[in-house]
């Protein structure tokens, strides 16, 4: 026999939870709203509200983000039950399900464990028969297919906007900013995390600051660089303190994500994702050349091509010992910082592959006593010339009238008045393209200024650069036998004499 409003007791429905939600395309129906009329239906029937179950802006698609709902059927299932009723304001606030079973479990899941739904503002009330259950069908199904079409319609609108150059995503960390554009064309900057002026306006990007849209450039040509990976671009920007827009760390996770952003080359792409409501690949939005791009088409194309090439590059042990044991062969006295300029896997990866980077140099062949050997030579050659070099800049200072003198237990050139220079000799590595140089920053000892020296094999300095600590603690941390434009090469002893007399000045 069917259970009609009429026939049920009022002292078996005296505890009860409201569900509410509220999905961003059913404004009007707030949060407020539903419990008015959910409160005016329990003080009607004589039942006390003792819990409220919300989920507020979640979407009805699926059960996996709505803690409230989640919540409830939780508290359902407890002994004794905290309450014999569930009021909820229609059959779509309970959800919209695109699989409308999914909506009947849900309720006959309350159902099985004492606690009936009801809807407050449905015309079948409690009742429990074949037509109750054929009507709450069809809702069911309506709320799905508006759920559907909203999503359809939705979709298509965004598609029309990125073709017109407006952009519905976030924006990346850096490098450009938005501008709401409203129906008549004006156009107001907006915040990073400040919202529209009005629902109808839309969000265009331009250029952000000049520092910003020059690191993503730079970021790039690092990249682009044939010994440049994500690891030693986000090391490079740790180490000079970089932060994005919103003063976060770039992690290497956040420098892969920039150099796949479409929107520095002037693209606009959206849809790359599954769509929830369809359960299968949606269609990909693409709008090309929209927003003036930041880099070039060449230098876009390079990166991308890197990284799909690096994107299949996965070694085994195997393949990992060969790759070194060959690179032992070519250089015996392999080095780890020798390892990044060859172009290997880090250190990191054998390390995970082998226990540690030793352990994969022992596997491979290496001769570490010849190593020993070869590492104490190179300190005693390298303290001889430094010593050499420093005398030589000793005599070529006084020379020129500036006082100064040598630290006794380090490469420091004391001036009068307190200056301290520094005498950094940077000696080559050899890679498979031909020398590289690895610039080292340490803080120590300690130096106002720094007169980096780029040496050859033998005892000759091919150039000089003299920097602030400050600033040579922020230049490249490898470099061809070509000085980059940043270390500003010297390649006179006249024109070391000048910038060193500038400095003291």
């Amino acid at each position: 026999m069917a259970i009609h409003e009429s026939d049920s007791h009022p002292h078996r429905c005296r505890r009860a939870a409201a569900y509410v939600r509220m999905s961003t395309d059913q404004q009007e129906l707030s949060i407020g709203f539903q419990m008015t009329a959910i409160q005016a239906y329990a003080d009607t029937k004589d039942i006390e509200l003792v819990a409220v179950y919300e989920d507020a802006a979640k979407s009805g698609l699926e059960i996996k983000n709505r803690a409230g709902m989640k919540r409830l059927l939780r508290d359902v299932m407890e002994e004794p039950r905290p309450f014999d009723v569930v009021l909820v304001y229609d059959v779509s606030r309970w959800g919209r399900f695109q699989d409308i079973d999914a909506a009947a479990y849900y309720e006959y899941t309350c159902r099985m464990h004492g606690v009936a739904v009801i809807y407050v503002k449905e015309m079948f009330g409690t009742a429990q028969d074949p037509m109750t259950a054929l009507l709450k069908t069809l809702k069911r199904a309506m709320a799905a297919e508006y759920a559907r079409e909203l999503g359809v319609k939705s979709r298509d609108g965004q598609d029309r906007a990125i073709q017109l150059g407006f952009q519905v995503g976030p924006l990346p960390p850096i490098g450009l900013t938005r501008v709401a554009v409203d129906r008549l064309g004006n156009r107001r900057l907006l915040g990073r995390h400040q919202h529209k002026g009005a629902q109808s306006d839309r969000v265009a990007w331009i250029h952000g600051p000049q520092w910003e849209v020059e690191l993503v450039r730079r970021i790039f040509t690092m990249y682009a660089d044939e010994r440049g990976s994500i690891k030693s671009v986000a090391r490079q920007l740790e180490f000079e303190d970089h932060r994005t827009a919103e003063g976060k760390r770039f992690t290497q996770g956040a420098v892969s994500n920039l150099l796949r952003n479409e929107a520095f080359a002037g693209n606009f792409v959206w849809g790359k994702t599954s769509s929830t409501a369809h359960k299968r690949p949606h269609r990909e939005t693409r709008a090309d050349a929209v927003i003036e791009p930041i880099v070039s088409q060449e230098l876009w194309a390079a990166v991308q091509k890197k990284l799909r090439r690096r994107r299949f590059q996965r070694r085994d042990k195997a393949q990992l010992l060969a790759a070194l044991r060959h690179r032992l062969q070519e250089n015996p006295i392999l080095s780890q910082i020798d390892l990044e300029a060859t172009g290997l896997a880090s250190k990191e990866t054998y390390a995970r592959a082998f226990g540690s980077f030793r352990a994969a140099l022992d596997l491979a062949g290496r001769d570490i006593q010849l190593v020993r050997r070869h590492h104490m030579a190179r300190i005693k050659f390298g303290r001889a010339v430094g010593h050499l070099m420093q005398n030589d800049l000793l005599d070529l200072f006084h020379s020129n009238d500036i006082e100064c003198c040598g630290h006794p237990r380090s490469r420091v050139i004391l001036f009068a008045g307190g200056t301290r220079l520094r005498l950094q000799l940077c000696w080559p590595h050899h890679a498979p393209e031909g020398l590289r140089w690895r610039v080292l920053k340490s803080s120590k000892p300690h130096a106002d200024f720094v007169l980096f020296a780029q040496m050859n094999e033998e005892r000759q300095a091919l150039w000089f650069s003299l920097k602030p600590m400050e600033e040579f603690r922020h230049l490249p941390p490898w470099i061809q036998e070509r000085p980059p434009k940043a270390f500003n090469a010297i390649y006179s002893t006249d024109e070391l004499v000048t910038q060193v007399k500038r400095l003291l000045a």
